[in-house]
């Protein structure tokens, strides 16, 4: 049986290419492996919605399914902002139900956005932005302040993937969340103990929300900041296989 193919969704400001390290440890296991570039962050001064970059998902994971293949996303970060809104019909029970092969059988969250229906980011952060962001009016974007020490302050050369980032569009930052898949998709979470940007209570609170709604989501803990893989990319690489071969038993 062929493996699922793994779907990676890189966070606010961040590059496709920074999963590069942890796809370089998974793909001799056998798994296919893409990445989404999201038109938020590539053409950023251009966006105005989230619906781009909830396209963007759809647009990686439904050919995938269409070829028969089981999915599993992978979301960081902001990411799962368009990833829970950019799944509707292509879970694989879903698919099943419509005669139709493949679909995502599983969603691994790194210390991730898990929005409500209707909510925004801002809106998650209680309606106000983070003191560190950023704002160029004029372009219609928003940066971090010293992302070096907000997500890769424990990242060897953390300052050169600090230098990596792009300024993302401020629409994203309101547009309101169209769904939520893990309620019909199971989930794992990756909690990061010592995360600066969305420190641990916050995303222990994320995925409590989200099983109040009937998600079955598992966690498990790291001990590291925002960016895990670029600091133990061989534990977080053994995580996501963990999650992959539990899919059977759910």
């Amino acid at each position: 049986m062929s493996k699922p193919t793994l779907i990676f969704t890189p966070g606010a400001w961040y590059p496709p290419t920074a999963f590069d390290p942890l796809i370089d440890r998974l793909r001799p296991h056998g798994y296919p492996c893409q990445t989404v570039a999201f038109p938020s962050i590539q053409q950023a001064t251009v966006v105005t919605s989230l619906q781009p970059d909830i396209d963007a998902v759809r647009d990686a994971v439904e050919p995938a399914a269409d070829a028969g293949q089981d999915v599993v996303v992978v979301a960081h970060s902001w990411s799962g902002m368009p990833v829970c809104s950019a799944l509707d019909g292509l879970s694989k029970t879903e698919r099943e139900r419509n005669g139709k092969p493949g679909g995502v059988v599983k969603l691994v969250f790194i210390s991730a956005f898990v929005p409500e229906m209707g909510e925004s980011l801002i809106k998650a952060f209680g309606g106000t932005p983070p003191p560190w962001y950023i704002r160029d009016e004029a372009n219609g974007t928003v940066t971090a302040e010293d992302p070096y020490t907000l997500f890769f302050h424990d990242v060897p050369d953390g300052q050169a993937w600090a230098g990596t980032l792009r300024p993302h569009a401020w629409v994203t930052k309101n547009s309101p969340a169209t769904g939520e898949a893990y309620v019909d998709i199971p989930g794992s979470y990756l909690l990061c103990a010592h995360d600066r940007a969305i420190p641990l209570p916050v995303q222990e609170m994320l995925v409590d929300r989200a099983r109040q709604k009937g998600a079955r989501i598992v966690t498990e803990t790291v001990q590291t900041g925002h960016s895990p893989w670029l600091v133990v990319p061989d534990e977080v690489a053994a995580y996501i296989h963990r999650q992959v071969e539990n899919i059977q038993s759910e």
